[in-house]
């Protein structure tokens, strides 16, 4: 008998969904709080399932692993294993954290645009001046870099602003109604110059390693916002920090960095138009949460599929780091 190793808190209806598509060919084991390292170890021995997200660094004690399915929309780090190979299966949580990254990134983006941050720090000083003039997000361009589930709820919550929506995908041949257009990385450098808000929604992959090198960083507007909620390895916050210190740039939101944490003395952390926040932007999951529900929903029914021998889900190319399409 195969064993599935749960290792997510999930709520009752989603436990019993498990456990009855699970029949008597697997059996069920979930995870405790209480286990001790050499539990856990055996558990992650025996599983041929894993639903959940097991450290990567113990795949290797995953002898009988067939699939894992995680919540995680970044997967990453479990590629980086090389333990994914032949038919072993990995899928990802892509499309249950697009709408809170989202909220985070309209929040975060308006914060900038009408100096919040500034006042904040200006109200607990005492101050009260006008610090500049504002801006707005209508009228504005605002490319996104990765027209996925983030990049496209993201679009969606941009509609009200007037702003055209400019989106960025590997093949740029098709258009989805919440983008006003859709380019291709080889257009980057041409419509840099244009934007006013370059958000970046990228996963970890060979091609957007050190995507925005320093000359990049200075083809945008000296007024326009850099927003990546993506993953640190796109930009180096050391060059970033450089080019803004000079003057370029209104402000930046990083919620990604390498390395994380930043160090606490890092000149990242001293700008009154940098918002920088630790891997955060879609930490909406408590368990009574619609995010939380979106994640268990996919992580459920990709293992119904599975037992049942449907297509899953966002699989994931390792090859690539993308989602199979």
């Amino acid at each position: 008998m195969k064993k599935v190793l749960v290792m997510n808190g999930l709520a009752g209806e989603f436990k019993r969904r498990i456990a009855d598509a699970a029949g008597p060919a697997y059996q069920v084991v979930f995870a405790e709080d209480n286990w001790d390292r050499n539990t856990y170890l055996d558990a992650l021995k025996d599983a041929a399932v894993i639903l959940g997200e097991p450290e990567p660094k113990d795949l290797m004690h995953c002898e009988k692993l067939e699939f894992l399915q995680t919540t995680w929309a970044g997967v990453d780090h479990y590629i980086a294993t090389g333990l994914f190979y032949e038919n072993r299966i990995l899928c990802n949580g892509s499309g249950g954290y697009g709408i809170a990254i989202a909220e985070y990134m309209v929040g975060t983006i308006l914060a900038l645009c009408h100096y919040l941050p500034v006042y904040q720090k200006m109200q607990k000083e005492g101050g009260w001046d006008r610090h500049r003039y504002h801006k707005t997000l209508e009228g504005s361009t605002v490319l996104i870099l990765g027209a996925g589930d983030i990049g496209t709820e993201f679009a969606k919550r941009l509609a009200p602003f007037r702003c055209r929506r400019v989106g960025m995908r590997r093949t740029g041949n098709v258009c989805p109604e919440e983008f006003d257009e859709m380019i291709t990385p080889d257009q980057l450098d041409s419509r840099l110059p244009q934007a006013d808000v370059v958000a970046c929604c990228l996963p970890n992959t060979p091609l957007t390693q050190g995507l925005f090198p320093t000359e990049r960083l200075l083809m945008m507007k000296k007024d326009a916002i850099f927003v990546n909620v993506g993953r640190g390895t796109l930009v180096s916050c050391e060059d970033l920090a450089e080019v803004m210190e000079s003057g370029h740039l209104w402000g930046a939101v990083i919620d990604v960095t390498v390395p994380e944490p930043l160090p606490g003395d890092h000149p990242l952390r001293r700008l009154d138009n940098v918002i920088l926040t630790p891997h955060v932007s879609g930490y909406c999951v408590d368990p009574n949460s619609p995010t939380k529900r979106r994640l268990s929903e996919i992580m459920v029914s990709n293992f119904e599929k599975y037992v049942q021998g449907k297509p899953l889900a966002n699989m994931v190319d390792c090859n690539t780091g993308y989602r199979k399409r």
